[in-house]
């Protein structure tokens, strides 16, 4: 029976590790990057522990997601019928007390977090159940093109060297954000392979990258840990982001804001629309005159 070229590394590594030596082997295609992780200085036993565990899948879908055209243009109108404004005027009711002491000394309304809390993931209902840590592990793999290029189609005039660029862009960004996401992981006292969220690999409420929650995760409940999914937590931590992003009364400076969070106009003006419905008497007309449309 022959081996691959990492099998002696994973022998190495597990040899005085009785508890794992029975575990599930990993994904010949995790070795290179788990032999990277090691290098970098992440604990050999606990890169093996992540990578032994059956939740530790490459996955194909990930490819397409990330290596696709985007859009030309992206609409977010659907955000704005009287449904879902309604949604929102109801959860600001409700929680108007909480996000007001989450939110004090930003700058931030609550009716802006409760449009932003609403697009990003449908105000805490949909965070996203994608295993994070597998998300960033597949995205980084996407270095070697040896596995995406039988999958994605070339043939309706993609580029393949765009696509490689892509890729290798993607891939360095991801094993950047993996690194991170570790590094929270541990600040944080969570397990990696127990937070779901976006297959970008964004989680919580606010849906935050990893390099985002290190920079602007705020405890906004006062009980000395944070939690993005919980509602406090997620305003405090989002309204800090704005604000660090020149969050200010005018209309341009809040745009100029949340396209740093997501750079897209068509969210941008969303979110500004969803707020100032929020701000009308309950009786007034919120279906969008239009779609709300820009490059994405």
């Amino acid at each position: 029976m022959r081996f691959g070229p990492g099998f002696g590394w994973l022998c190495l590594i597990l040899g005085g590790i009785p508890a794992l030596s029975a575990a599930r082997p990993p994904d010949p295609a995790f070795y290179p990057l788990m032999q990277r992780l090691v290098a970098d200085g992440h604990d050999s036993a606990f890169v093996a522990e992540l990578f032994q565990d059956e939740r530790t899948q490459f996955i194909p879908r990930l490819v397409e997601l990330n290596l696709r055209p985007r859009e030309v243009k992206a609409t977010y109108d659907g955000f704005l019928t009287s449904r879902q404004v309604a949604e929102g005027r109801r959860f600001l009711k409700e929680h108007r007390a909480d996000l007001e002491a989450a939110l004090q000394g930003t700058g931030v309304p609550p009716e802006y977090a409760v449009a932003l809390l609403k697009i990003e993931s449908d105000l805490g209902r949909r965070p996203g159940n994608n295993p994070i840590f597998t998300s960033f592990a597949t995205i980084t793999l996407l270095a070697d093109s040896l596995h995406w290029v039988a999958q994605y189609d070339t043939s309706g005039g993609r580029d393949l060297e765009r696509m490689q660029q892509r890729a290798q862009r993607r891939s360095r960004w991801a094993y950047k954000e993996m690194n991170l996401f570790l590094e929270v992981c541990r600040k944080e006292g969570w397990h990696p392979l127990e937070v779901n969220g976006s297959w970008a690999g964004a989680f919580g409420w606010a849906q935050f990258l990893p390099s985002s929650h290190l920079r602007c995760a705020r405890d906004g409940d006062g009980d000395g840990r944070v939690d993005p999914f919980s509602l406090k937590d997620a305003a405090a931590s989002l309204s800090h982001y704005l604000k660090e992003a020149g969050w200010k009364q005018s209309r341009a400076s809040r745009k100029r804001a949340l396209m740093q969070y997501n750079p897209s106009e068509a969210y941008a003006e969303c979110i500004l629309e969803y707020a100032r419905r929020l701000q009308q008497s309950a009786g007034a007309d919120d279906d969008p005159p239009e779609a709300i449309e820009a490059a994405g």
